[in-house]
């Protein structure tokens, strides 16, 4: 019991001792806590900044107008480039219907004819829901499949035959001044690979598709004397003039 009592005691007497020590510094705690309420304050104030977030946007969206212009302007470049080069001739729109489950399904198929009437043509077939949208797949298939038109001045150098599906078409050197004797797609095909005196005859089909390859493909059959010289393992002048 006796313990128990001191114990007491003891804690009494430090509880009464730190009371003491609370009342007689309690003008100096008194002062800290002004002290610190008025860091707090300034703390919790926002700070004054000026405002570049305008000043930086702004440079951004010149930046980007200056980006998008310069693009802007090399996408049109291209364009033009693309534009002036190629003739683009559309030959044939069809329509084509489809029967499955449930009715019918509309489409359209379209054959174009893209050249520079410079050596370079080229026929595209492009299918789709949408006339601009076959178009465009037409325009792009043609240009994957540009064929080098070999010329011997505004004709060609020997008599050729192409074939595709039921098509058959002759081309035929022809002199100056003869022009184009062709008519259909066959003559579309010559005129925009720049041909300028040529004679022509269609047989077969009369599909504007299979005309136009069979053009290409009598075009793709050309040969040039340099190689059927260095077939017969000669000059041009010796194969020209022996």
């Amino acid at each position: 019991m006796s313990e128990e009592k001191n114990i007491d005691s003891v804690e009494n007497n430090e509880i009464e001792v730190v009371a003491d020590v609370d009342d007689s510094k309690a003008e100096e705690l008194a002062a800290a806590v002004t002290v610190v309420a008025d860091i707090d304050a300034n703390a919790g104030a926002k700070p004054k900044f000026k405002k570049f977030a305008g000043n930086n946007n702004s440079g951004g969206a010149n930046n980007n107008k200056r980006r998008e212009g310069t693009g802007g302007s090399r996408r049109q470049k291209r364009t033009e480039v693309t534009e002036s080069e190629y003739t683009e001739k559309v030959v044939q729109v069809r329509r084509v219907t489809k029967v499955v489950k449930g009715g019918k399904k509309l489409s359209f198929r379209v054959v174009v004819i893209i050249g520079n009437e410079k050596g370079k043509v080229g026929v595209g077939v492009g299918k789709a829901s949408e006339v601009l949208n076959a178009i465009k797949k037409a325009l792009v298939d043609a240009r994957k499949n540009l064929v080098d038109v070999p010329m011997v001045g505004s004709t060609i150098s020997h008599r050729v035959h192409g074939f595709a599906g039921g098509s058959e078409v002759m081309l035929k050197p022809a002199s100056d001044g003869t022009g184009i004797i062709a008519g259909g797609t066959a003559r579309i095909v010559l005129e925009l690979s720049g041909l300028g005196d040529i004679l022509s005859k269609s047989m077969g089909s009369k599909s504007p598709l299979n005309v136009a390859r069979a053009t290409v493909n009598a075009i793709q059959s050309i040969r040039s004397f340099r190689e059927v010289a260095k077939m017969r393992n000669l000059t041009v002048k010796q194969m020209l003039f022996a």
